[in-house]
């Protein structure tokens, strides 16, 4: 989306600003998935080693999440999600240092503790949604994000066990965090204060 059509949307300044500063953004997303979605098998295995070769902590959440008993079908989106983010990537040029493990556990920190804030029952319906608003409104990777919410929607509704469930929709968003933080280094810290 080019910035006169950004500017001409009916957003506060500050989602605007967001949306300016993306660097995965809507025709990238909607390409990637597009071409994620006419892969051959051994196309998929070449695009999962290089996830595995680019992004080995990332990678390796997949793993923890078969050994917690999650099945394959329950994780395909959030294989889908890897893959098009991988694909995207590469169309756009732009290459990631490979998230470290501490890296990945603080976003990992950042994201449940957003979403046990989020889902607060002491604070009033309005005061969750001014949290979420604020974080989405200000969030640099915001197709990438949207992308996510669209994503665990079908999740949340369903017949996974809630803790299936929970898990997937935090690695997502975790995933989502990791790769918001490699493009953007600095947004983590600015979120903190």
């Amino acid at each position: 989306m080019n910035k006169t059509v950004i500017d001409r949307l009916p957003l506060p300044k500050r989602q605007k600003d967001a949306l300016r500063q993306a660097r995965i953004t809507q025709t990238l997303i909607a390409d990637a998935i597009a071409q994620r979605d006419r892969l051959t098998l051994d196309e998929k295995a070449r695009y999962v080693e290089i996830l595995i070769e680019r992004q080995p902590q990332l990678a390796g959440t997949i793993v923890v999440l078969k050994r917690l008993g999650v099945d394959e079908v329950a994780m395909e989106p959030l294989a889908d999600l890897l893959l098009m983010v991988t694909i995207a990537l590469e169309n756009a040029r732009l290459e990631l240092l490979p998230a470290s493990e501490t890296l990945v556990d603080l976003c990992y920190e950042r994201v449940t503790t957003r979403i046990t804030q989020e889902s607060d029952p002491r604070l009033i319906p309005i005061q969750r949604g001014k949290a979420t608003q604020d974080y989405l409104e200000q969030h640099p990777e915001q197709w990438l994000q949207a992308y996510a919410f669209n994503l665990v929607k079908p999740l949340q509704q369903s017949a996974e066990e809630d803790r299936v469930v929970v898990m997937l929709t935090t690695a997502v968003f975790n995933f989502v965090e990791v790769f918001t933080e490699l493009l953007h280094p600095h947004w983590g810290q600015k979120q903190a204060h």
